[in-house]
């Protein structure tokens, strides 16, 4: 008999969240260790080309991040369809038809969720590997290297699947050791290669490698081998369509989020004095907001397609609270900011209060972007998705390269002001979805 999905009247409890929360902050103790571990065993000149390489792997990382929304969009949808048809046909569905009624027979028709990873994954990495030429060498990255840094990229899509898998089933315990248990790898395989190996390659192959993760879990954890035969709710072509708006989404997130430090670089040039301390100054001022809201993305998207009373309503408190949040712990890094870094790291690297608090702040930014995007890609309007963080990620790259500031402060503007014109584009999308669907006269559906 089918496994009928568990009741979605209540999304998640505190246990969950807090072990959901637990992982996340884990996840960015991990990256930190990484970070400050590789600036005690690197020279300057090579650290610097560890966080930017650090900045393109995570940054292809995060453009597969689309996958995982969509995965967590289509199995919430799944979720919620098989609980009502359960409450409905469960009673007489076996005594008339002989099977569980649970499993609607359009199901069967239906690609698995997987399959859409292992199509767009695999074109990412093959892009990625087609225009090696351009960037391998800017980035001092042989031929091992390449190979492995690309069947990574493909292989941190199914991961990033299965967690999305695991959020639309509600599998929350499971999503969250997940996630905490490649950020321990990573440390791990980090530390031992610090302390054995010394070298660029080494340790760069380390942050790569724990991308495999994911096929522990596939292997030997029930409940995530379970959630790797879940259907879509859609055709393969529909289904494949909106996987690729979402990483177009996710790609443009990347440009403010992991990619950022290697735009940075770009835009302020290498000459740029304290460069390798304003990279470090934007990797720690955004872990605190941003790496809990990730973890929670999947939760988001599952409660705003649950969301009974529309989506705007249901924006408004997760916003005003990000913004209080933000705001005391841009305070709270204005303060211990620069002794952290002088704890943490040598003494080449550091920033000053201000410096710190202000790239603290503008990360709220790009966290009420990310919150805005759940809400838009739980209605399905993944153009509008689009749209939206790719309006923000323009914006933000056009002041950095355009402002008349100069390092930090150039910084701090355009990851500020940038990401809010991409929040209007998904804010109006969303009020205007709620109007046509609670029957507002006047108005119409949102255009996908």
């Amino acid at each position: 008999m089918t496994e009928v999905p568990r009741s979605t009247d209540k999304l998640i409890s505190p246990g969950r969240s807090i072990g959901v929360l637990g992982a996340s902050g884990w996840a960015a103790v991990s990256a930190l260790a990484v970070s400050v571990v590789a600036s005690r065993v690197l020279d300057t000149a090579d650290y610097t080309q560890f966080l930017v390489y650090w900045s393109v792997l995570f940054g292809c990382f995060q453009v597969l991040s689309g996958l995982q929304n969509e995965a967590a969009r289509s199995v919430s949808v799944v979720t919620i369809q098989g609980v009502e048809r359960a409450g409905r046909l469960r009673s007489h569905a076996a005594a008339v038809f002989g099977v569980d009624g649970s499993n609607g027979a359009a199901g069967k028709h239906l690609p698995r969720v997987i399959l859409m990873t292992v199509v767009l994954a695999g074109a990412v990495a093959a892009l990625a590997a087609a225009i090696s030429p351009w960037w391998a060498h800017r980035l001092d990255v042989g031929v091992l290297l390449l190979i492995v840094s690309v069947v990574m990229i493909v292989s941190y899509g199914c991961q990033l699947t299965l967690v999305g898998m695991l959020a639309g089933r509600r599998e929350w315990g499971t999503m969250a050791a997940l996630s905490a248990t490649e950020a321990t790898f990573r440390m791990a395989l980090v530390l031992v290669v610090a302390f054995t190996l010394h070298s660029l390659t080494s340790m760069r192959m380390a942050a790569a490698i724990p991308a495999l993760t994911w096929v522990v879990f596939a292997l030997f954890v029930p409940r995530a081998h379970k959630a790797l035969s879940v259907r879509a709710d859609v055709g393969l072509k529909h289904l494949l369509a909106n996987g690729a708006w979402a990483m177009l989404a996710a790609a443009s997130a990347a440009v403010l989020v992991n990619g950022f430090p290697a735009v940075a670089s770009a835009a302020l040039g290498a000459a740029t004095p304290g460069l390798a301390s304003i990279l470090i100054g934007v990797q720690l001022t955004r872990a605190p907001i941003l790496m809990p809201l990730g973890a929670f993305q999947g939760v988001a998207i599952a409660g705003f397609v649950s969301a009974k009373q529309g989506r705007t309503k249901a924006l408004l408190k997760p916003m005003a609270a990000i913004l209080g949040i933000g705001l005391v712990l841009a305070l709270a890094v204005g303060l211990v900011g620069p002794w952290v870094m002088r704890l943490l790291y040598p003494s080449q690297y550091a920033l000053t209060n201000l410096a710190l608090g202000g790239l603290a702040f503008a990360a709220v930014s790009i966290a009420l972007l990310t919150l805005t995007g759940a809400a838009t890609i739980a209605i399905g309007a993944h153009r509008l998705f689009v749209a939206g963080w790719v309006v923000g990620a323009a914006a933000a790259v056009a002041l950095l390269f355009g402002l008349p500031l100069v390092g930090v402060g150039r910084v701090i503007a355009s990851v500020l002001i940038g990401p809010v014109f991409g929040m209007t584009v998904h804010l109006v999308a969303v009020r205007n979805h709620d109007r046509a669907t609670l029957g507002v006269p006047g108005t119409s559906s949102v255009t996908q």
